[in-house]
C-alpha cells in the first residue's frame, strides 16, 4: 500500500466514527416520545431500564469513559511506537475534559454554565448561604440539580472519547498492519488486533449510550451543545490544527 495514501486514511477513518455517533445522537431524538423531566430518576426507571442512570452500562462504562480511553491508548502504547507527541495529545485531552466536567479554578464550566443560565441546586430543606454551586456537591447535600442548561455531558464525553479513539488508537493500529509504517512495528499483530477489536467495542457501547441518551435524556439545545462541545477538541487538533500538535 502507498504510504502517501496514510493521510487519506486517516481521515477517513475518523469521520467513519464520527458519522455513526453523532447519528446515534438524532436517531435517539427522534425516537424519543417521553423526556425525563429534570431529577426524576425514579420516574425515568419505570420507562425502561435505559432510562434510569443506574443502569449498568451507564454506572460501570459511560461514567469511566475516559478511564477505558486512557487503557486502551495504554495499549496502544505497549504494542506500537507511538511518537511523543500523541502523549501530549492525550494530555490536553484529558485536561479538556477535566476542565468542562470536574474542575476549572473550582466548579467545572459545565457547572459554571448551568448557573449562569439560571440553575441551582433544589435541596429539600432552606438552602444555605453557601448553596452547592457544582453538580458533585448538591448531590452530596441531597439536592437536585435544576433549572439552567444542562449540557449533555454522556454526548460531550463519548463523543471526545470516541474520536480520540479513533485517532489515537485506531489510526495508528491500523496503518501498522495494513504495512504503510512496517518500520515501527513493536508488537504481534495479534496484540495490535485484540487493542483494535476493543476500542471498535468500546465505540459500539458509545454507540449504545448515545441513542438511549438522547432518547431520554435531556433537550434539543443540551444535546446539541454537549455534541459540539463533544467534538470541538478533535476538529481543533486533527482537522485545523490549531495547535503544532
Amino acid at each position: 500500500m502507498n504510504p502517501a495514501r496514510a493521510p487519506a486514511i486517516r481521515s477517513r477513518l475518523a469521520l467513519l466514527v464520527l458519522a455513526p455517533l453523532l447519528a446515534a445522537v438524532v436517531l435517539g431524538f427522534a425516537a424519543s416520545t417521553t423526556r425525563r423531566p429534570a431529577g426524576d430518576i425514579a420516574a425515568a426507571g419505570l420507562l425502561s431500564p435505559w432510562a434510569s442512570k443506574r443502569n449498568p452500562l451507564n454506572t460501570y462504562v459511560a461514567k469511566f469513559a475516559w478511564a477505558w480511553t486512557t487503557t486502551l491508548f495504554a495499549a496502544m502504547l505497549l504494542t506500537a511506537i507511538a511518537p511523543p507527541r500523541a502523549v501530549l495529545r492525550y494530555a490536553l485531552a484529558t485536561l479538556y475534559w477535566l476542565a468542562m466536567t470536574r474542575w476549572f479554578f473550582g466548579p467545572p464550566l459545565f457547572d459554571r454554565l448551568f448557573v449562569r443560565t439560571g440553575g441551582e441546586c433544589q435541596l429539600s430543606t432552606a438552602a444555605p448561604a453557601d448553596s452547592p454551586y457544582s453538580m458533585s456537591a448538591c448531590r452530596a447535600a441531597g439536592g437536585a440539580w435544576a433549572g439552567g442548561h444542562d449540557v449533555s455531558g454522556h454526548c460531550f464525553l463519548l463523543l471526545h472519547s470516541g474520536l480520540f479513539l479513533a485517532e489515537e488508537v485506531l489510526v495508528p493500529l491500523l496503518l501498522l498492519s495494513s504495512s504503510l509504517q512496517p518500520q515501527a512495528r513493536t508488537a504481534s499483530p495479534a496484540a495490535r488486533w485484540a487493542v483494535v477489536a476493543a476500542t471498535l467495542g468500546l465505540v459500539a457501547v458509545w454507540l449504545l449510550m448515545l441513542f438511549f441518551t438522547a432518547k431520554y435524556f435531556h433537550g434539543f439545545d443540551e444535546l446539541v451543545s454537549g455534541s459540539l462541545l463533544g467534538v470541538a477538541y478533535w476538529f481543533a487538533v486533527y482537522r485545523v490544527r490549531l495547535l503544532p500538535l
